[in-house]
């Protein structure tokens, strides 16, 4: 990876790219298990969305791809977002049942959504 945290600038690389990150939010997210973690974890995210901003202007950047190019992506991309949006979820309904590390985290989690 560059030092942004994403590569090329071909559709492939920037969906690679993609899945990479949300692994990383999930990794973060699990990595949180204490007060101290969880401020940890808040500038981890905060770098992570840069990331991912970025991406999501690189994948603008790139254009329309091929069916069979669309098609390689879409697989990849199911496969490994499936992955990462579970490992999600599992981190985020643990750290449910603690709203001490909730409240650390969540705003930097807010609207993330809109970073992709």
């Amino acid at each position: 990876f560059a030092s942004t945290g994403c590569g090329g600038n071909n559709a492939e690389s920037v969906a690679k790219d993609m899945v990479a990150n949300m692994k990383e939010v999930g990794a973060i997210l699990t990595s949180v298990t204490d007060e101290a973690s969880a401020k940890a974890a808040v500038p981890k995210i905060e770098a992570v969305r840069a990331k991912m901003r970025d991406c999501a202007k690189r994948a603008k950047a790139v254009g329309k791809v091929d069916a069979a190019t669309e098609t390689k992506i879409n697989e990849m991309m199911q496969a490994g977002m499936t992955q990462a949006m579970q490992s999600i979820a599992v981190a985020q309904e643990r750290l449910a049942a603690q709203p001490q590390l909730m409240a650390i985290i969540q705003p930097a989690m807010q609207g993330m959504e809109n970073d992709l």
